[in-house]
């Protein structure tokens, strides 16, 4: 702290943490959104959310009447390595 860093802009000492975290807040508000969609079907379990939140992936999580016909609740997709 009190570091002088004359070259930064206005003695900034980070540039790419805001970005990085703002784009992490987008990803918890879809999973929060679908979280309430579920809740809203009585389903309150935990369910797997993978980085990127494609909007296939945030369909399928939604657990509505059209994909319980292809996902059971506790549909847990196989990581990739």
């Amino acid at each position: 702290m009190g570091a002088p860093n004359p070259k930064a802009i206005h003695s900034s000492k980070a540039v790419g943490e805001p970005p990085f975290f703002l784009a992490s807040s987008v990803f918890f508000a879809i999973k929060d959104a679908i979280m309430a969609a579920r809740r809203e079907l009585g389903n309150e379990d935990w369910f797997p959310l993978d980085s990127p939140a494609t909007p296939e992936r945030i369909r399928m999580a939604c657990l509505d009447e059209f994909t319980m016909s292809f996902v059971s609740s506790d549909f847990c997709p196989k990581l990739s390595v």
